[in-house]
C-alpha cells in the first residue's frame, strides 16, 4: 500500500553502525545499536545531556538502552541531525521526528519541523490543526487557522475529520479567536 512505502525509511546506517571517531557511546534499540557522540547529542537535547552527564545510572555505561523508540524512526532524527542541510524532513519523516523532539526536548529539530509542515507540507489544514494542537505549535495554529476564509469553512472541515473532536480547549480559544465578531 502506498502508507506502508511512505513509512519505509530510507536508512544510510554506515555512519551508525561501527566504530567511528564520532561515536563514544552505543544506544540500544531493540536488538540493533547504533554508535553515536554523546557529547553532540547532549547539546541538541536536555533529555541526552541528563542521561549522559548527571548522576543518573547511565552515566559512564557505554551502551545505554533506549526505550519507547521505534529504531527505523531514531535512525531518521539521527540523520537529520548529524546531516544539518543535507537531510530535510520530508511529509514521510515529520510527524515521528516531531514526535521524538518533543519527547527528547530538541528544540532546534522542532522548529524545523514546524517550518516543514508551514512552508512545505502536502498535509490538510485539519490535519495540520491537530499536530499544532498536540505539540502546542503556535505558529502553526495560526497558519492553520489563518488558511481558512471563515469559520464556516474550518468547521466543515473540521467535522470530516474525527479526531478533531479531542482538540484542546486552547485550541477551541484560539479557533474562537481567529473568527469571533469582534
Amino acid at each position: 500500500s502506498n502508507e506502508a512505502i511512505q513509512s519505509t525509511p530510507i536508512i544510510d546506517l554506515s555512519k551508525f553502525s561501527s566504530p567511528n571517531e564520532m561515536g563514544n557511546i552505543t544506544l540500544v534499540i531493540g536488538d540493533k545499536t547504533l554508535k553515536v557522540s554523546k557529547e553532540f547529542l547532549a547539546v541538541l537535547s536536555p533529555v541526552f545531556a541528563a542521561m549522559f552527564f548527571s548522576n543518573l545510572a547511565e552515566n559512564g555505561k557505554e551502551e545505554i538502552e533506549i526505550k519507547d523508540v521505534i529504531y527505523e524512526e531514531f535512525v531518521d532524527l539521527l540523520q537529520l541531525i548529524f546531516s544539518i542541510g543535507t537531510v530535510e524532513i520530508t511529509d514521510r519523516t515529520v510527524l515521528h521526528i516531531l514526535k521524538l523532539a518533543d519527547q527528547l526536548q530538541m528544540e532546534r529539530v522542532m522548529e524545523l519541523s514546524k517550518k516543514h509542515l508551514i512552508q512545505f507540507c502536502r498535509f490538510d489544514a485539519a490535519k495540520k490543526l491537530l499536530i499544532a494542537d498536540q505539540y502546542r505549535l503556535v505558529d502553526l495554529m495560526d497558519h492553520c487557522l489563518n488558511s481558512f476564509a471563515t469559520h464556516s469553512d474550518l468547521m466543515k472541515k473540521l467535522k470530516l475529520t474525527p479526531e478533531c473532536a479531542n482538540i484542546s480547549v486552547e485550541t477551541k480559544v484560539a479557533i474562537y479567536d481567529r473568527f469571533a465578531p469582534f
